[in-house]
């Protein structure tokens, strides 16, 4: 064999001994990395009566000194937006990672902003730790098969049953999506009433002020006997 056949077979066999290492971590999720045990959070838009699943991946829990929590908390309802709203009590998930991988579910029942974040106590600038993070709706597969074997549901009827929670989902998100127009709508409404009345009030300071100064020139003039 040649010298020049042989040199891009070693340069291929280099490539792929630095390729595969790398490419046996590589995640599917989008990746946190922190660096002190301060939480560290996503926010998500959820509708409501909707299931969510957020799915966690932690390479770097072996061996790590130091719980690991990962919860899901209420952020900014739109209740604070729109009118005559109260929101349901939400008490926060928690869960420990004790494991590389996992996931946490939940019901949300009433639509608004939550935030899931991570807190890892062992986590600093000298031990940072990855953290693949997801947010997802509906059920799992591995729930899907729970409650076919629960059900004893046929493949048509599990069919029919995801197709009904899809278009469940579509509608509620429809509907989030309708409520958060309004407030859109709301806040544009807000901003064009400012903005007829700030210039009419700008006037109104400017006219009282402009009559003002003049009584105190009158007045100086006069009393220095000028007029």
């Amino acid at each position: 064999m040649s010298p020049t056949t042989a040199r891009p077979t070693f340069l291929t066999f280099l490539a792929l001994a630095f390729w595969l290492p790398s490419a046996a971590v590589v995640s599917a999720l989008p990746q946190l990395l922190i660096e002190s045990g301060k939480a560290k959070c996503v926010q998500v838009s959820v509708p409501s009566s909707t299931q969510i699943r957020v799915e966690y991946e932690a390479p770097d829990i072996e061996g790590s000194k130091g719980p690991v929590w990962v919860t899901v908390n209420p952020a900014e309802g739109l209740n604070n937006i729109l009118p005559g709203r109260k929101r349901k009590d939400f008490k926060p998930v928690s869960e420990e990672i004790k494991s590389s991988t996992g996931s946490i579910s939940q019901l949300i029942e009433d639509a608004g902003e939550f935030a899931v974040c991570i807190r890892a106590s062992p986590a600093s600038a000298k031990n940072p730790m990855r953290f693949g993070l997801a947010v997802k709706t509906g059920r799992s597969k591995s729930e899907q098969s729970e409650r076919k074997d629960k059900e004893h549901l046929s493949g048509i009827e599990m069919s029919l049953v995801r197709l009904t929670d899809e278009m469940e989902e579509i509608l509620d998100e429809a509907d989030f999506a309708k409520e958060r127009e309004m407030i859109f709508h709301n806040q544009s409404r807000s901003m064009a009433q400012a903005s007829v009345y700030w210039p009419i009030l700008h006037l109104a300071v400017l006219c009282i002020t402009g009559v003002t100064m003049a009584n105190h020139i009158v007045r100086f003039f006069k009393s220095r006997h000028i007029i």
